[in-house]
């Protein structure tokens, strides 16, 4: 399979059963929720990935997409707009991707030049979680 028909919304014939997506939304601490993700973001599913991704935005917010076996162009697009309303909201998007696939792609993409990307849940929320004020 191609690098783009990895990133289209169409998948090949041979792939009659997708998995189904599940998105759950978790507060790990006042300032920090993580959006795991696990199954196909493609055209169909994309909605419940926005949904999660989408009310109160707190200061941080990490989609874990360590879990996702196919991200399509639509998954993309819900992941570029969800960074933009965090971003005019002053709060922070991270992703997190590992293995060959989603990481494959939003690098391809540029998504990952444009949105923070790890390739551990610690070490995003490491490096985004909002630090102590000292005083």
């Amino acid at each position: 399979m191609t690098e783009v028909q990895l990133m289209s919304d169409r998948r090949d014939e041979r792939f009659t059963d997708p998995e189904p997506l599940t998105a759950r939304r978790t507060r790990y601490r006042d300032d920090l929720y993580v959006v795991t993700v696990a199954g196909e973001v493609d055209l169909k599913t994309a909605p419940i990935l926005a949904r999660e991704l989408g009310g109160d935005l707190p200061p941080v917010l990490v989609a874990d997409l360590t879990r996702v076996t196919f991200l399509s162009a639509a998954g993309l697009r819900v992941l570029v707009e969800a960074a933009g309303r965090a971003q005019a909201a002053g709060c922070c998007l991270g992703l997190v991707a590992e293995g060959p696939l989603a990481l494959r792609v939003l690098r391809m993409s540029g998504v990952a030049a444009s949105i923070p990307t790890f390739e551990s849940l610690s070490d995003a929320v490491r490096e985004l979680a909002p630090k102590p004020e000292l005083g």
